[in-house]
């Protein structure tokens, strides 16, 4: 792995931090897909949600997520570089998301987030985005 220059570690960490503050906002749309290239991969699958690929999709999804919630906050820590060659790089980060639905109860998630991230005219962009558990989830 090429060493990641500390501009594009930088640029790159803040575009995670860029889609949690989206995301807590609960109405930032435009602020999410800002994250992401327009055919962008957000695979959550592999925690029970579901594969959705481009804008429209990951907008939809977080309509719906944003419906359902009173609110929530995610906050990040532990970022790593794991692969990077001047244009593209992957990012890991450790996650604690909290959230209370609106109809009640509430959801604590502690886990990694994986971006596959790519250099465009707009700065850094994710291509694919991936998350796993570090402590599942009680039921």
């Amino acid at each position: 792995m090429t060493a990641c220059p500390i501009e594009d570690r930088l640029a790159i960490q803040d575009l995670l931090v860029a889609y949690a503050h989206a995301v807590d906002s609960l109405h930032d749309l435009d602020g999410i897909c800002a994250v992401f290239v327009e055919d962008a991969q957000f695979d959550l699958s592999g925690i029970g949600f579901p594969s959705l690929t481009g804008h429209a999709q990951i907008r939809g999804f977080f309509a719906d997520t944003f419906a359902a919630m009173a609110g929530q906050a995610h906050y990040l820590t532990n970022f790593a570089i794991t692969a990077y060659d001047g244009d593209t790089a992957s990012i890991r980060a450790y996650v604690t998301g909290m959230g209370k639905y609106k109809a009640g109860g509430g959801i604590t998630v502690n886990g990694r987030y994986y971006f596959d991230v790519v250099r465009t005219g707009q700065g850094w962009k994710a291509r694919r985005y991936t998350m796993d558990f570090l402590i599942p989830i009680e039921a």
